[in-house]
């Protein structure tokens, strides 16, 4: 493992990257419960992160203290095969002893503007997560949160009509929403990602540079830098 720059943790391959990462949320799990008796975290969407499940599956924590939460949803039918909820549960949460109860996914097909008042509704209650957990797009965007678009911040959740990649319609954490968050822990992988990173390295200002909170760290796979 390398640095690129001071938050910047570099790995030689996607599997070693995944590894480290969910040893790093171990972690922070592990000290949080025994500090608050729980331990809150924003899950990511999206094909990256698919390894780093699987590993979470099979490893061991205090998992009926965990508070899961996600980042954003794409507006199509329930159980649709491309639903971020839908991927998540099959790959990791189906099959975990995670309460239901404590697994809390943006219900999309209430329809765009209900769900997002039912997130906010959650939302509310919590004071600050401990991690946010974020993979990168091609074009720098995290979640639902696309570069050069503009978002009400004083939402909690923002509807996105006009995604650049299918399907148009979703629903985000905002950027201030995101960065109530202890820890940020980001993640890219895959040579798609190379033009983007180029930017990061140039300190250009992307979706992903806009979320911070208390403790922020990057991981990426060699593969996604050029």
């Amino acid at each position: 493992m390398k640095t690129l720059k001071d938050n910047w943790l570099i790995f030689d391959d996607e599997i070693s990257l995944a590894k480290a990462l969910a040893q790093e949320i171990l972690s922070i799990a592990k000290e949080s419960i025994l500090k608050n008796d729980y331990f809150s975290i924003v899950l990511t969407g999206g094909q990256s992160a698919l390894n780093l499940y699987k590993i979470l599956s099979r490893s061991d924590s205090d998992w009926s203290k965990w508070y899961i939460y996600i980042g954003d949803e794409r507006f199509l039918p329930e159980g649709d095969k491309d639903r971020n909820d839908r991927i998540i549960n099959e790959i990791w949460l189906e099959n975990s002893p995670i309460p239901q109860q404590n697994i809390h996914f943006i219900q999309v097909e209430l329809g765009l503007v209900e769900a997002q008042k039912e997130y906010e509704k959650v939302l509310k209650k919590i004071n600050k997560f401990d991690v946010v957990l974020l993979s990168m797009g091609e074009d720098g965007h995290v979640a639902s949160l696309f570069p050069n678009h503009l978002y009400l911040e004083d939402q909690m959740v923002v509807i996105e009509s006009n995604s650049p990649k299918p399907p148009k319609q979703r629903l985000s954490m905002s950027y201030k929403q995101f960065n109530k968050s202890n820890h940020i822990l980001k993640f890219i992988i895959g040579e798609s990602k190379q033009k983007a990173v180029g930017l990061l390295k140039k300190n250009k200002n992307l979706p992903i540079t806009k979320v911070t909170g208390e403790r922020e760290k990057l991981y990426i796979c060699k593969n996604a830098i050029y």
